[in-house]
């Protein structure tokens, strides 16, 4: 399989192309920067996107459509109930003392 790899003007038109995501320049740039964003490469100044990894980013966006906490809740009568369980680590001393 031959690998296709973007600049980051290609890099936007494909995602456009593709998933329909109006990516920018600046918002590229600055994922680059501050991180989020696809993984890149750069030879000398030039960066460069794989195709895969731009197909990888969109796909770890994608989330489950849930009916959300706040519906739920006004639903069920604000009626929340919260589960006591083990500590995760039992030897972990968090400092917390317990006032029962």
């Amino acid at each position: 399989m031959t690998q296709v790899s973007f600049n980051p003007d290609q890099a936007i038109a494909y995602l456009k192309f593709r998933y329909n995501v109006p990516y920018s320049k600046s918002y590229l740039a600055k994922c680059r920067s501050v991180g989020g964003g696809p993984v890149y490469f750069k030879i000398g100044p030039s960066v460069f996107y794989d195709q895969i990894d731009l197909d990888n980013w969109i796909q770890s966006k994608k989330t489950r459509k849930t009916e959300s906490s706040s519906g739920l809740s006004i639903q069920n009568g604000l009626n929340i109930n919260i589960i006591e369980t083990e500590p995760l680590y039992p030897d972990f001393d968090d400092g917390y003392i317990s006032m029962d």
